[in-house]
């Protein structure tokens, strides 16, 4: 299966959203209650049929700033690419993947209601201890089918933020870095020829042609 057709499968997950800390800082109940508090939100922001698309997109990527771990996320996928990339590159590649994230997958909060999520339990992260897991149950947008979805999640400096989220046992952390690394190694070691090809994908019309894996 091509990287960019598992991805999305993950999009199953963020269909309801959208540096670690020491998980005693907090505790799971208080991270199942922020997965719960922002899927509420992403519903109840998002979900309106009457929206443009644009505000939806804008709407969706707010949420990625105020409840995604960006700078973390943006630091695994690049694995070591992160480190040989300018800071400018590191800066414009997090604001292209959150731009790429809320252009794939806000569109699919369209008619969602309250219903279609629920949180089942938070724990302490089974293979890092220094984050939190919360397993919820989600709608499947396409079958309409409640499938599993478990998130990632980091307590710093007081706050919650996703670091990671599962769906079906697909990360799509681990998903996006086998992509774009796969770029990067077919461009010379480029994070910049990465970065300009996932431009020009977000500036195609979306649909199955816009992978940035393609490239």
């Amino acid at each position: 299966m091509r990287p960019g057709s598992i991805l999305r499968g993950v999009a199953l997950a963020l269909t309801v959203m959208l540096t670690a800390g020491q998980a005693g800082a907090a505790s799971p109940d208080e991270a199942a209650q922020f997965i719960r508090d922002l899927g509420t939100e992403a519903i109840d922001n998002l979900a309106d049929m009457e929206l443009s698309e644009q505000e939806r997109e804008a709407r969706f990527q707010k949420m990625l700033n105020e409840g995604f771990a960006m700078k973390e996320i943006s630091r695994f996928v690049l694995g070591r690419y992160w480190r040989v990339a300018s800071p400018e590159e590191q800066e414009s590649f997090r604001k292209t993947l959150q731009q790429v994230l809320a252009d794939r997958f806000a569109p699919m909060f369209t008619n969602y209601g309250k219903n279609d999520f629920k949180v089942l339990k938070g724990q302490d992260d089974p293979s890092n201890p220094k984050l939190y897991m919360v397993t919820t149950r989600i709608k499947d947008p396409t079958s309409g089918n409640m499938v599993t979805a478990k998130w990632r999640v980091q307590h710093k400096d007081g706050d919650f933020a996703i670091v990671d989220v599962k769906a079906e046992g697909v990360s799509m952390a681990i998903t996006l870095r086998s992509e774009y690394n796969s770029v990067i190694q077919r461009n010379d070691g480029s994070v910049a020829a990465l970065i300009d090809k996932m431009q020009e994908a977000l500036n195609r019309d979306s649909g199955e042609g816009s992978d940035a894996s393609e490239g």
